[in-house]
């Protein structure tokens, strides 16, 4: 049984202002680093608590934004994007994605663009030798500059490491209008590329803030790694080891086509001299025309598929420390093992990547599945 309060916010979604608190049930939402997790809940009509509202209007597709707090801590944000009623349930079934969602449907142009006076095909935006985090928050600030287009995204400062740090020269044609949310993932997937979050937290007056979070390049808290163990606040896990996908060599093909295609390889050559077979893959990034940032790309892609990898699966407490709300995507865990599988014990140290939560209502167990970052085992 879940002890903890949960209240599910809705709000304006390019004022901020909060409209109203909905008792949703049968909820489960998660948070994706460098991505938008998603969100769903049940709403009963004929609950007495809502009967003078009107739920029709305060969970519009496409203005609305929700949020998450338990015991007073938000843990989730983004916005409403469907409903669906169901008349012999009575019941409003609500799906939501992060705020990153929005900005799938917002694309790379420059704030100056005027739909009236400019043809969309020949704009550029271009950065030149810019540090990556910057080029994130640009990315977001141009994109809330545009009339309408301001949902109140703080954008965090910089910090001194990131004044010196990662520069990159990338260019966005208006013809491939390219999504906002598009761009920061790639630029993510780049070899030493930076981490973003968009999170939420509780402002001075009480009132919901939305802010960008940029790495240097990862993000990640201070001091040290939460601790998670078997059979105390860890519930259960799973210990896939997988080689399927696994190669040693990676092509990564950007512009042009036939003889003229752009193509750059990254090899493992540890590997592949200790006596690995060879094993091929190939990413494609049609766009890029800069054999540079392919091949950033090519040896950002083999670092993640070089051998067998196992991808832990973790089921934690949300009650037990480290309490749902004292970390996030981008954190480093330590996780701690010991039973039949591993008699002689077992401690593994890996990244929340994702947080999936499952509130449990008033009568079911409050949980957390982790995602985390691939452990690689030694090899012969």
């Amino acid at each position: 049984m879940s002890g903890s309060r949960y209240a599910y916010l809705v709000a304006d979604l390019r004022t901020g202002a909060v409209v109203d608190e909905l008792p949703l049930h049968g909820v489960s939402f998660g948070t994706v680093l460098n991505d938008a997790g998603e969100f769903r809940g049940m709403l009963a009509i004929g609950d007495r608590r809502i009967g003078i509202r009107e739920p029709q209007r305060v969970t519009e597709p496409g203005r609305t934004a929700l949020y998450v707090a338990r015991d007073g801590v938000l843990v989730w944000g983004g916005v409403i994007w469907t409903i669906k009623y169901s008349s012999p349930d009575r019941t409003l079934e609500i799906g939501a994605a992060g705020f990153l969602s929005y900005f799938d449907r917002r694309r790379v142009l420059p704030a100056t663009y005027d739909p009236a006076r400019d043809d969309v095909a020949t704009l550029v935006t271009t950065y030149t030798d810019v540090e990556q985090a910057q080029i994130a928050r640009s990315l977001i600030r141009t994109a809330q500059a545009h009339p309408g287009g301001d949902i109140g995204v703080q954008v965090d400062p910089v910090t001194p490491s990131q004044v010196a740090g990662r520069p990159r020269s990338l260019t966005y044609p208006g013809s491939q209008l390219k999504s906002v949310g598009e761009a920061l993932r790639e630029l993510a997937a780049l070899d030493g590329g930076p981490d973003f979050l968009i999170d939420v937290t509780f402002g001075p007056a009480g009132r919901p803030m939305r802010r960008l979070q940029v790495g240097e390049p990862q993000l990640g808290q201070d001091g040290s790694p939460h601790l998670w163990e078997y059979g105390a606040n860890l519930v259960s896990y799973t210990w896939p080891w997988d080689g399927a996908s696994m190669a040693n060599r990676v092509y990564a093909v950007g512009a042009g086509g036939d003889a003229g295609q752009l193509i750059e390889v990254a090899d493992d050559a540890l590997r592949l001299g200790a006596g690995w077979p060879l094993a091929e893959a190939e990413v494609s990034h049609v766009d890029v025309a800069d054999r540079g940032l392919l091949g950033s790309i090519a040896s950002a892609q083999l670092s993640t598929v070089a051998g067998p990898v196992v991808l832990p699966e973790l089921v934690v407490r949300a009650d037990r420390e480290p309490v749902l709300g004292s970390y996030q995507v981008g954190d480093h865990a330590q996780v701690v093992v010991k039973d039949g599988f591993f008699p002689g014990g077992k401690e593994f140290r890996v990244r929340i990547l994702g947080i999936e939560v499952t509130p449990g209502n008033d009568a079911g167990e409050e949980l957390v599945a982790l995602t985390v970052s691939p452990v690689r085992e030694e090899l012969s």
